[in-house]
């Protein structure tokens, strides 16, 4: 896998190729990113190969129902 390593703190990576992990991710979606493309805007996941995006898709519902709750 080519890529960085995920910064401490950012949890499980989800996307390899950005390094980005789902802790980053969830904070993008709860801080007003409500699209794949928003996400990759705010944080860069999805942005490459691709790969995470179906991760980053079940994710965004997720996300704002916690963040709802």
């Amino acid at each position: 896998l080519s890529g960085r390593a995920a910064t401490a703190g950012a949890g499980p990576v989800v996307c390899a190729c950005h390094g980005v992990g789902l802790d980053v991710i969830t904070a993008a979606i709860t801080g007003g990113a409500g699209s794949v493309e928003a996400v990759g805007a705010a944080c860069k996941a999805g942005t490459n190969c691709g790969s995470c995006i179906p991760e980053i898709r079940k994710l965004l519902p997720e996300a704002l129902a916690r963040d709802a709750a």
